[in-house]
């Protein structure tokens, strides 16, 4: 499962080319990488006029762009971020922009002391730019301790189920742990482990009962079929 950590900062405060340079960097790593933009104003990433605009005005819910280089996806309708990252996969670290009173480990770009005392909430690891006592600072700049900080704090997004699984009471507490250095795993225990559930799309988080039930009623169906026996199992079922 992939680590996630945000960047936030006001308009225009330079969180783009820190969150750019950081990608740069842990690509450089060879992290495979990807970006959860949050757009508070526009009303669509697409340009009014495109064929594409023309696709989703005409009522199309899902639209894509296909060209020799890149896929573009464009789905119609509102998504929770957490239902967004849990559609992710093929990926080691998703950073996000904005979303900066989202409950994530993240990393706050201020131009100023007032802003770094505004911004500043629980879930704040570090500063770039001008920060508050307490809390590490970097220079817009240290795009390499910003990718060490992301390989040493970010998280796992959390299941939401509060099982205890991970050693902390709470999804919150675990978040707020890794914010602030502490130890502790840096994965959700809801969302790891042998059995991943996938739904329409979506990873479902599941309880350690739930998990273990799953993984014994399945083997122990494989274990009576020819060719059920071996490593990863792969199970899918279509509602019809």
């Amino acid at each position: 499962m992939f680590r996630v950590l945000g960047v936030g900062g006001y308009k225009d405060s330079g969180k783009t080319e820190v969150l750019t340079g950081v990608v740069r960097e842990l690509v450089r790593r060879e992290y495979r990488v990807g970006t959860v933009k949050h757009l508070s104003r526009h009303p669509t990433v697409d340009r009014e006029g495109t064929d594409t605009w023309r696709h989703a005005e005409a009522g199309s819910r899902v639209v894509v762009a296909l060209s020799g280089e890149e896929v573009a996806v464009r789905e119609r309708g509102r998504k929770s971020l957490r239902e967004v990252l849990l559609s992710l996969r093929g990926l080691d670290f998703v950073l996000l922009e904005g979303f900066k009173r989202e409950e994530v480990v993240k990393v706050m770009v201020a131009r100023s002391e007032k802003e770094a005392r505004e911004l500043d909430d629980e879930f704040t690891a570090a500063f770039v730019g001008r920060g508050v006592e307490g809390k590490p600072l970097f220079s817009f700049g240290d795009h390499r301790g910003l990718a060490d900080l992301v390989e040493e704090r970010a998280t796992t997004p959390v299941g939401g189920l509060d099982c205890g699984e991970c050693g902390f009471r709470s999804c919150r507490e675990f978040l707020l742990a890794a914010a602030s250095g502490g130890k502790g795993r840096r994965g959700c225990a809801a969302l790891e482990g042998e059995v991943e559930l996938w739904v329409g799309g979506k990873r479902v988080p599941l309880n350690p009962f739930v998990r273990r039930m799953v993984s014994g009623t399945v083997r122990g169906m494989l274990s009576s079929l020819k060719g059920g026996k071996g490593g990863e199992v792969e199970l899918r079922l279509r509602r019809r």
